[in-house]
């Protein structure tokens, strides 16, 4: 098997079917012989929508798998133990991607020394309102950073590994499995690297709750991620800080195409030092939550 494709899904039965369509429709050749889906979910609803989504195609080569609703990491871990395919490529169910990404990223894998690639999320949000703003700001920083260093944590939208033994299990309490992989698949000396054509479209938050609970899960995790690279300090180099944060300061002014835009970029900063005040209490208080799912409401089409 050359690759499995694992979608993470929860209650997710209306958008399941588009992330499913997306992948098969342009790869159903590889899938009929090389290839496999794996759709995890815990519950019935988007399992059923996914069965259903991939009984059009009369699809073989695929599995849905039930787990405990205890987190993405844990769901993560099934599918990585029932995966088949040298390469893995993970997603998840409230989004899709473009018809070129995996055809996209598979090659770079010829490269022996690459374990991991990231894709290229795109945001779905209008630049006419704030939170709207802010996601396409931190999308093309994102794109700006890893195109310069391509060994910058990969994207927890669209990312693919190879499939290395002792890569996983991911540890079950992490809230950045992206991060984590990231610097594990480093830390056993491969390299990462990024496909910049392979687009992750995403619908990301549009209230300051739920941009506030997305990024204290994502950038927190990569605080917390020193719990468990604590005796191997040179491979937690690359998780997300502060000072990364510092590195591109002035990025927001540049990026701003108006005047509104500048007010929203000029906004961010105290919002974003506000942020990683939470999240460095988090860290030092130990208040992690675990990894169980918790879902961005707003962030939902």
């Amino acid at each position: 098997m050359i690759f499995s494709v694992i979608i993470t899904s929860y209650k997710e039965p209306t958008t399941i079917q588009e992330a499913i369509s997306q992948i098969l429709e342009p790869n159903l050749g590889f899938f009929s012989k090389n290839a496999e889906l794996i759709i995890t979910a815990p519950d019935e609803e988007t399992l059923n929508a996914a069965d259903k989504a991939i009984n059009k195609y009369n699809l073989q080569n695929y599995k849905l798998i039930k787990d405990k609703g205890i987190g993405k990491p844990a769901a993560l871990n099934l599918a990585a133990q029932s995966a088949k395919g040298r390469i893995l490529f993970f997603t998840d169910g409230d989004m899709y991607i473009s018809e070129n990404a995996i055809s996209e990223m598979l090659p770079l894998f010829n490269d022996e020394e690459v374990g991991g690639v990231s894709g290229h999320p795109v945001s779905l949000d209008a630049r006419t309102n704030m939170f709207g703003y802010f996601s396409h700001l931190f999308c093309e920083a994102a794109h700006k950073k890893r195109t310069k260093e391509p060994e910058t944590p990969m994207s927890g939208y669209l990312y693919a590994v190879r499939n290395i033994p002792s890569l996983f299990p991911i540890p079950e309490e992490m809230r950045a499995e992206d991060a984590y992989l990231s610097v594990k698949i480093k830390s056993m000396g491969f390299k990462t690297a990024y496909a910049p054509e392979a687009f992750a479209f995403v619908y990301f938050p549009k209230s300051l709750d739920d941009w506030l609970k997305q990024k204290k899960r994502s950038l927190g995790g990569n605080v917390q991620m020193s719990k468990f690279t604590a005796k191997s300090p040179q491979n937690h180099r690359k998780a997300r800080s502060l000072g990364e944060d510092l590195q591109m300061m002035f990025f927001p002014l540049t990026f701003a195409a108006n005047l509104t835009e500048l007010i929203y970029s000029i906004a961010l900063y105290p919002l974003r030092l506000y942020l990683w005040v939470l999240i460095y209490r988090i860290h030092w208080q130990n208040k992690y939550k675990s990894g169980m799912w918790d879902r961005i409401e707003t962030s939902k089409y």
